[in-house]
């Protein structure tokens, strides 16, 4: 059951142009952000988003990483 909301999440990630916002990305899931950003992190560390610290104050970002980013 996991991997399938792993596989949900890198897959919303990666269809978004841009970075989005934890915050958002938690309520578009309808799942808490702390268990989000526990995802995110198992993707981040399998190379395939990037999670930072957008300008607002305490904004997690993330946006998934595409080809170019390797070339």
């Amino acid at each position: 059951m996991y991997r399938a909301r792993k596989e949900a999440v890198y897959r919303l990630v990666a269809t978004k142009k841009r970075a989005v916002a934890l915050h958002k990305l938690s309520s578009e899931l309808e799942t808490p952000a702390p268990e989000v950003l526990k995802t995110l992190r198992e993707l981040e560390s399998d190379g395939l988003v990037e999670v930072f610290y957008g300008k607002g104050k305490a904004s997690i970002m993330v946006r998934a990483k595409t080809l170019e980013d390797y070339l």
